[in-house]
């Protein structure tokens, strides 16, 4: 429906009652009502009305169909309606009122809310919320009648003040839920939409009557001007159709036609005469009228900036201020609860709402019953015991359950079932899958062959290869079904206590000056990071493996990594405590590897270490930089490879979460291990994002959720099913726990591996919540000299699966490990034996086996299926907030890099078979025959420097995939030569193997942008222009300071307003404008100094800038929020 000025009056009079027309029978109890005003209160007037009206709120026990989403949707509607109605004003140059103009200006606004309101209030979401009955708010939302009153009360603006006032007024009366508190900004927004709605439909219908008055006033003017004698006529017919004579359509009568000729003062007076009738003249009408424009600019402007500062609030702190629940809560013994993070906290309240749910008791007698359990642990040694989340979050929970009288359902009842019995569940399903898919492959063997050899070799070949299917498919269940809970943390965000000290060592060989440099170059940039009290630094280092003690080039390394230690301490610490460390140790000579080398290398030096931090083994380390004497309150330590990233705030997040008393780790003497809490906690570890020069190959792998094999396949669903994950080397750990499980517990030179092991015996958990970055291998070769040590390692430690061990002295005793544990090595063995399988099925398939087909697309089926369904999956299940288009390419993208991995899997599947067999064979022998070599290790400084990238290279380095193509051809062409069909494809690829791999070794070109002149033209005259906003704006005006933007149109108006974004565009300006000689080197300096210069005096929070300043003040402008930085 087009609305414009130039619509006849009968059009007219139907569009203004489509804005007054009746609302559905449910809401006409506040449909039909003025705009959202009461009487205003002042602060303490809100407090007393806000007991007044919970004494009133009666709770319905039998909810009613929501209806505020389909009372949004109608709002939306109508306010889209009126926004058309004042476009088409504008461009026909017809004047609005103001509160109408505030209408058209927030509009974006106003839709931005709408879409807010929308994504936050789910489907049948007021239905879970306390409903009213009673005459005037029968079936509403308690909480959206309460945002109404508030609305109404403060004619729109919302105050924190008032508001905060109001809600524990009320609640001392009627205390709210959780989910009521949480639902207050959301039901704020559909309230303020409301009254915008209400107001906008005012609008809409003064702008109908001004319409309306305009056709007439055209109508009158034309004919005065041309036909006086008619004008009767005209005002007769005004007559007849009988105008509503509204404050709009009279004001704009008279403001038309008063004073324009005797002619025209005929339907003025009749206008005079029929508001007389009334009882009303024109010029209180036309008062009025000003009056209720003045007020609804005022109710308009009020509500739209309180949608805005809805929108800068942190609901969070409201939340917990005005939580009855909360303040329960916090008398936790030791005052732990209220020193824990938000979303720790957060997940206590949830669980009290669920009980609360549950049972049928409020939300703060739970909260009650857990502190009360907690209380009477107080005086128990486990400090997880005396803390309210025993009885929330972990095992103590079944006991508040119980003191709630919850009921179990037949599904709560088949969950604490499976809790009690997760491991064989989880074990149980994998074997029947297992069997299940290795039956099949039986069974199709058992016809292709008569020899029993054969039959038992592909039966255990299928064992393996279905279990690798089968462990897929059970991790994919797992995580669809079992819901993932972030560990529970304190909030050292503004400082790290004392007592949780932390020292931050990265464990490395001095090889090269070079890897020197680098190393203490990270080592700043970790700390610029993570620049927190009671955080210290180190390296931990010690000389590659030599045939003497001491080589020639060690000294000069050793000094070069002290001076520049000593260097960051000089810049950083200027004479306070100490921060950055050096620990450097010695070559001893090795009988077993018979070579001078570090003791027993990184599980050595950590040892090492934690003893110094204790008051021991000083004479361990040859060379210490730094004073030790402040390291003896460390509590834990961060242990990082050398090329391991520490984003900024993940140093204190650790810490924060190994604090936390459910996470303390509890030493069970029976079973000589930690049971509860954690003794390590292990990071996410994720891929950097590729650089210019990263290779092909590690673009492929560039996106994996890990770059291990334990994170990459089954981390997550270890913790989220047993609370248990796996140690890879890169995590925090307490040094006391450490010490007191690991000490003198494993034999000497026979572990390489001992991540996994510390793990499990120290119990380790998985921190979601914090990445860790490491760049991916460049090169295949690399990352496969990577995974042979990370098999042989895995091999070393396969005793550890078995009832008994060796101890520290080569005696036997008792394995300690839990059946978890035993699983999980276990499972890494298996997973070695993968690759071999695979190759071995395939290749009998071609040669022996008579379906070459069947066992061709069967191992390809157990390589694709599982991340073809993980694939399918996730493009099935589009996130809500995400444009369907979006979720295409992402997919898409997804795919590709899914595809081509999963391709290069298999083309490289017999090479990496060979080394895994390699692998394997050069662990048996060094560990049963030769007892030598145990501990080999490669530094990946050599790997860098000693790989080739030549194509003869990769062909030399990959030989047996080209040798075994050529002699499965060579058996196919003399004894089967039809089956070359079959296998000819797969056997291609793996005779390019070598030529693949040396391809995706390289680094993409780069693309030089070839521009004619013409466009050389205009990118500089682009460029030229864009210098010229900062020249003329950028200056003493604005103290060097670049305004956000300037304004052509329809006046020129500068904004004096900047952000930390705005100033480092301005920075970078300078720089450019001097590269293409629009100014001088001294012009370039004495700008860049001058906006440096003011930055320095800019007001900061905790030394961040400010979101945005004044130029010309440098105050911040609100609403101030700190800049972290992009």
């Amino acid at each position: 429906m087009k609305l414009t000025t130039k619509t006849p009056y009968k059009l007219a009079s139907k569009i203004r009652s489509y804005f007054q027309r009746s609302s559905p029978k449910q809401l006409d109890s506040y449909i039909k009502e003025e705009p959202l005003r009461a009487e205003l209160f002042s602060s303490d007037q809100m407090d007393q009305y806000g007991k007044k009206l919970a004494e009133t709120h009666q709770i319905s026990n039998k909810p009613t169909k929501g209806h505020l989403l389909s009372r949004l949707s109608n709002n939306e509607k109508e306010l889209n309606s009126v926004r058309k109605l004042l476009v088409e004003a504008i461009k026909d140059n017809s004047i609005i009122t103001p509160a109408g103009e505030w209408l058209i200006d927030n509009f974006y606004l106003i839709e931005e809310q709408i879409r807010t309101a929308k994504k936050y209030l789910p489907k049948k979401y007021d239905e879970a919320l306390p409903q009213l009955i009673g005459k005037k708010a029968s079936g509403l939302t308690r909480v959206y009648e309460i945002a109404l009153q508030i609305i109404s009360h403060s004619d729109g603006q919302v105050d924190l003040e008032h508001l905060s006032t109001f809600i524990k007024s009320y609640q001392c009366v009627s205390p709210l839920q959780l989910g009521e508190l949480w639902a207050i900004p959301t039901m704020l927004r559909l309230a303020l939409i409301e009254n915008i709605r209400r107001i906008s439909a005012l609008i809409a219908t003064d702008k109908i009557d001004k319409n309306l008055a305009d056709y007439w006033a055209k109508q009158l003017l034309n004919i005065s001007e041309y036909d006086p004698k008619n004008i009767l006529l005209v005002t007769g017919d005004m007559a007849r159709s009988n105008p509503l004579l509204t404050g709009a359509f009279v004001s704009e009568m008279f403001r038309q036609l008063l004073g324009k000729g005797s002619a025209l003062a005929l339907s003025l007076t009749w206008i005079e005469q029929k508001l007389n009738e009334d009882g009303i003249t024109s010029n209180e009408l036309i008062s009025t009228e000003i009056q209720t424009q003045a007020i609804n600019q005022v109710s308009i402007s009020n509500s739209i900036g309180s949608l805005r500062l809805i929108n800068s609030l942190d609901w969070r702190v409201f939340v917990e201020e005005n939580s009855i629940v909360e303040h329960t809560l916090c008398k936790d013994h030791g005052g732990i609860y209220s020193k824990m993070d938000f979303s720790t906290r957060d997940r206590y309240r949830h669980v009290v709402e669920h009980i609360s749910k549950k049972s049928g008791i409020s939300e703060n007698e739970i909260a009650k019953i857990a502190i009360r359990l907690a209380d009477k642990n107080i005086h128990q040694n486990q400090s997880s015991r005396s803390h309210v989340g025993y009885y929330l979050i972990g095992e103590g929970v079944t006991e508040t359950r119980k003191a709630a009288d919850i009921r179990y359902s037949t599904i709560d009842l088949v969950w604490k079932i499976f809790r009690k019995s997760r491991l064989l569940t989880y074990l149980g399903s994998i074997f029947l899958i297992t069997v299940a898919l290795s039956a099949s492959f039986f069974f199709i063997a058992y016809h292709d062959t008569t020899s029993n050899q054969i039959l038992a070799l592909v039966g255990t070949l299928a064992i393996l290869s279905s279990s690798q299917c089968a462990i897929a498919i059970v991790n994919f269940l797992s995580i669809l079904l079992i819901k993932p809970h972030l560990l529970p943390s304190m909030d050292f965000s503004e400082e790290i206590p004392d007592d949780c000290s932390t020292l931050i060592v990265i464990p490395t060989m001095l090889t090269s000056r070079q890897s020197i440099k680098e190393l203490v170059k990270a080592l700043e940039v970790r700390f610029l990071a993570n620049r927190e009290k009671n955080l210290y630094f180190g390296l931990l280092t010690d000389f590659t493996d030599a045939a003497a003690e001491t080589l020639p080039e060690d000294q000069a390394l050793l000094q070069l990594a002290q001076r520049r230690i000593e260097e960051l301490k000089k810049k950083y610490e200027k004479g306070q405590r100490s921060i950055f460390f050096l620990f450097h140790r010695p070559r001893q000579w090795n009988a077993g590897e018979k070579t001078w080398m570090s003791y027993e290398r990184k599980r050595g030096k950590l040892g090492d270490l934690n003893a110094l931090l204790r008051g021991s083994s000083k004479n361990t380390f040859s060379s210490i930089i730094g004073n030790i004497d402040a390291l003896k309150q460390v509590k834990y330590i961060i242990t990082l490879d050398s090329d391991t990233q520490l984003p900024r705030g993940a140093a204190w997040k650790m810490i924060a979460t190994m604090a936390h008393p459910l996470n303390h780790p509890v030493y069970n003497k029976e079973k000589k291990r930690i049971t509860e809490g954690y003794g390590i906690l292990q990071p996410r570890v994720t891929v950097t994002l590729p650089e210019s020069n990263s290779s092909f190959y590690s673009r492929i792998y560039g996106n994996e959720p890990g770059i291990d094999p334990y994170t990459r396949a089954t981390s997550d669903v270890y913790q989220d099913l047993f609370a248990e994950g796996s140690f890879i080397g890169k995590g925090i750990y307490e040094v006391d726990t450490f010490e007191q499980m690991l000490k003198d517990r494993f034999p000497e030179n026979r572990i390489l591996s001992h991540d996994l092991l510390e793990g499990c015996y120290v119990r380790s958990g998985l921190l979601s919540n914090v990445e860790l970055f490491e760049k991916y291998p460049m090169t295949y070769r690399s990352d496969m000299k990577r995974r042979s040590r990370w098999i042989r390692g895995d091999w070393q430690i396969f005793f550890w699966f078995l009832p008994y061990v060796l101890d520290a002295n080569g005696h036997l005793k008792k394995n300690d490990l839990s059946a978890l544990s035993c699983w999980k090595i276990f499972d890494n063995i298996r997973r070695s034996l993968v690759p071999i399988a695979l190759t071995s099925l395939i290749i009998l398939g071609w040669t022996v086996l008579s379906a070459s087909l069947f066992w061709t697309i069967s191992v390809s089926l157990v390589i694709v299926l599982p991340i073809f369904v993980t694939l399918v999956w996730d493009a099935l299940n589009k996130p809500e907030d995400l444009f369907l288009s979006h979720h295409i390419n992402i997919i898409l993208r997804t795919g590709v890099r899914i595809i081509a991995r999963t391709l290069f899997s298999l083309i490289c599947i017999p090479h990496e078979a060979f080394a895994n067999l390699m692998a394997i064979v050069r662990t048996t022998w060094r560990m049963i025959i030769s007892h030598t070599h145990l501990l080999e290790w490669d530094p990946s400084d050599n790997e860098k420097n000693i790989h080739k990238k030549n194509l003869i290279a990769s062909y030399s380095f990959m030989w047996v995939s080209p040798f075994l193509t050529f002699s499965i051809v060579t058996y196919l062409i003399i004894y089967n030569p039809i089956k070359l069909s079959i296998a000819g494809p797969i056997l291609l690829l793996w005779a390019c193997a070598p030529y693949i791999t040396w391809f995706t070794n390289k680094s993409p070109i780069k693309q030089k942008a070839l521009l004619n002149d013409q466009q050389t033209t205009f990118l500089f005259k682009v460029a030229r222009k864009t210098w010229g906003f900062f020249e003329r704006f950028v200056g003493p005006e604005d103290n060097w300071l670049p305004p956000d933007n300037f304004q052509h149109h329809p006046t020129p108006v500068i904004a004096h307003h900047t952000s930390p974004t705005n100033i480092g565009l301005s920075l970078l300006a300078n720089l450019t404008a001097h590269d293409f000689g629009y100014i001088s080197t001294d012009q370039f300096l004495e700008r860049t100094s001058n906006t440096i210069h003011t930055v320095k005096k800019l007001e900061r929070y905790r030394g961040h800038l400010y979101n945005w300043y004044h130029t010309q003040s440098l105050q911040p402008l609100p609403p101030q929020i700190y800049f972290y930085g992009r």
